[in-house]
């Protein structure tokens, strides 16, 4: 039976050279970003590279949480079961910006909207067990102001963009945690520095220097495609690898389940 793989952000850098990895495989393999012509364009270009024709879209703008609800809808209407979801879309803003949610948008896009989408497919997931989940993240040590998680007191990019990348980790562990016993893992993954437009706004010196020691992502994906699929990794719930497969310990802070839960709690109220 041919996997059912769903993958964020699918016309970035990185999420584009998954899907390609994917598709190669034989699986059914949906794009999903917000854009539906880049999309269209992605389908036709995937299809013809990895001589899969079982490619699909979903549009989601991952700004807006009824946006992501409503493409879940759409996705149960069309299948039965998941059996991959990688969770790629993320975003950088070097300033504060809010979304219609009045939500800070890297807080929104990089961590409410996956939270959103894993938890409203999770019954599909069940479906298609043995399945994964795969969160790309980083080895983020910055610590939660909850107090502030919209930076509306103090903003700082940074602090904001790490504290995301955080919340991606202490999801990931806290999942795997309720998932236990169900057949579903929850993985995350850092794939390191790649050449992509995720950092376009940072200063100009920083992105050249990101564009020189980046790496491709085709080198990074097919290590991202392995974790969604291959049976050697279906057992590493609540694990954390790099672009080289290796195993990675994140910072104690990220493991504490007090701190987990209380983001979890704080997330599901903005769900609603």
């Amino acid at each position: 039976m041919n996997k059912i793989v769903l993958i964020t952000g699918a016309t970035g850098a990185l999420g584009r050279a998954t899907a390609l990895e994917i598709a190669k495989t034989g699986a059914t393999t949906i794009l999903c970003a917000r854009n539906k012509n880049k999309l269209e364009n992605l389908k036709r270009e995937i299809s013809r590279n990895s001589v899969n024709d079982n490619i699909d879209i979903l549009v989601a703008d991952f700004s807006d949480s009824s946006s992501v609800k409503n493409a879940v809808m759409e996705f149960k209407q069309k299948y039965n079961r998941l059996d991959a979801l990688l969770n790629i879309a993320a975003v950088y803003k070097s300033k504060r910006e809010i979304t219609r949610d009045k939500l800070e948008l890297m807080f929104a896009t990089n961590h409410l909207a996956p939270f959103i989408l894993t938890n409203e497919l999770l019954e599909l997931l069940k479906a298609g067990k043995p399945s994964r989940i795969v969160t790309v993240s980083a080895p983020s040590t910055t610590k939660l102001h909850f107090e502030d998680l919209q930076g509306e007191k103090k903003f700082s990019s940074w602090r904001s963009f790490g504290g995301s990348k955080m919340m991606n980790l202490m999801f990931t562990y806290a999942i795997a945690g309720r998932l236990a016993g169900t057949g579903v893992s929850s993985i995350v993954f850092h794939p390191g520095i790649i050449k992509s437009d995720l950092m376009k706004e940072m200063p100009l010196v920083m992105r050249l220097i990101l564009k020189i020691i980046g790496a491709n992502p085709e080198t990074v994906a097919n290590m991202l495609c392995r974790l969604a699929i291959d049976p050697i990794y279906q057992n590493s719930s609540g694990k954390f690898y790099n672009s080289k497969g290796k195993e990675l310990e994140s910072s104690s802070y990220s493991y504490n389940k007090e701190l987990q839960e209380e983001l979890w709690t704080i997330s599901e109220k903005l769900s609603k």
